[in-house]
């Protein structure tokens, strides 16, 4: 399993101002300059927080582009959906 472009994209998103924008924007076509598989894909578009998590995700890069994308005010909403799941980093180090 490669997520490193799903990584990516969030990193983008969360760190760069007119990324941000042209995901806010056009979130497809935006999505369309990453190298995603389409089950990523369509975890990116619908913001798929639990699945994102479950994939494996980087659980601050997931945190940094929901709140990039919903704003702050957004945290509770995030946080009910993501902790008590069990994300495949931790089963990769056991």
């Amino acid at each position: 399993m490669s997520f490193g472009a799903v990584e990516q994209l969030f990193y983008d998103v969360s760190t760069k101002r007119n990324s941000r924008a042209a995901f806010r924007e056009d979130a497809t076509a935006f999505a369309e300059k990453y190298a995603l598989s389409e089950l990523e894909r369509d975890m990116v578009l619908s913001m798929n927080a639990e699945g994102l998590f479950e994939y494996g995700i980087n659980p601050m890069l997931l945190m940094g582009f929901w709140t990039s994308v919903n704003g702050p005010q957004s945290m509770p909403d995030y946080l009910s959906r993501v902790p008590t799941l069990t994300s495949q980093l931790e089963t990769v180090s056991e």
